[in-house]
């Protein structure tokens, strides 16, 4: 007999609801993250790859924690997500429920840190830490200016480093640069999308994020300051010895002229369809980067 748990209705042809819900593309970067910063490692330092089912594991625990937190994260801003038209949210849609999202968020949590067990004593501290963050970014975090954008940023930077961690003890100094790449970018993202956000989310939540504070037009000044800060932080992991070749240069160079026309761009118009296009434009910069880091392999 089938137990009835929250999620059983409407879950068939719904699969695109739960995709957004749990920001599917968002955890499958988080993963490629990890094994980007396992390869590098396990290459530069001549260290072998986890065996399998541990390599699995470490994928698995950035997939959860992240479907976790963006399940979370829109059970406490339905109202918010409702007051900013978010469509593309499907608890604040009526596509899922509040409770049917907050039981998967839970159960992704526990999927998250149970994967961490067998790794590395340090990649499982890093997912422990994290998993904390996660909860307090969510109940009270986000509303801090500048607070919860930085903890996002770190969320995307953190798999360089959780990957280096299941790979050796040993920091790889490029691996670092490349979490500090990262890091930024997240953090001009994030701006962004508080600025985005700003109206729903001092309705709703009260909140003192750093639009809310300085203002939107302020916001996306310090945002587009993290995307030029990109240009040559970008090339930081090959100035710290990551190799180089054509392909590899000429995607991080591509990526870095992207955040730099997206930060003309957001000093140049603070309107709500353009920040909506910058915060998902970003996302393709950084992926396009990323690529270039791993062309370092070839």
């Amino acid at each position: 007999m089938l137990l009835n748990l929250p999620f059983q209705t409407k879950c068939v042809g719904n699969l695109s609801a739960y995709a957004r819900l749990f920001r599917i593309e968002h955890a499958m970067m988080l993963a490629v993250a990890v094994v980007i910063a396992e390869l590098l490692v396990s290459g530069a330092q001549s260290v072998p790859l986890p065996a399998l089912p541990l390599l699995l594991l470490s994928l698995c625990v950035p997939i959860f924690m992240e479907m976790g937190s963006f399940a979370l994260n829109d059970y406490f801003d339905v109202k918010a997500d409702k007051e900013n038209r978010r469509k593309d949210r499907p608890i604040a849609f009526g596509e899922i429920s509040p409770k049917t999202a907050l039981f998967l968020a839970a159960a992704c949590y526990i999927l998250g840190v149970a994967a961490a067990f067998p790794l590395p004593l340090l990649a499982l501290e890093i997912t422990a830490v994290f998993a904390f963050l996660s909860l307090a970014y969510n109940f009270k975090l986000k509303e801090l200016p500048l607070v919860g954008n930085a903890y996002i940023a770190a969320s995307m930077a953190i798999p360089f480093i959780f990957g280096n961690f299941t790979v050796s003890s040993q920091l790889y100094l490029p691996a670092l640069a490349i979490a500090c790449v990262a890091f930024v970018a997240g953090l001009g993202r994030e701006i962004i999308k508080s600025a985005e956000d700003v109206e729903g989310d001092v309705k709703h939540r009260n909140a003192r994020t750093l639009p809310a504070v300085l203002g939107v037009k302020n916001s996306a000044y310090i945002a587009a300051a993290c995307y030029i800060a990109l240009i040559p932080l970008s090339f930081l992991p090959f100035a710290l010895g990551l190799r180089t070749n054509l392909l590899a240069l000429s995607l991080v160079a591509l990526a870095s002229l992207s955040f730099a026309a997206m930060a003309i761009l957001a000093v140049k118009s603070q309107k709500k369809e353009n920040l909506t296009a910058l915060r998902k434009t970003s996302l393709l910069a950084l992926a396009v980067g990323l690529a270039g880091y791993c062309a370092s392999l070839i």
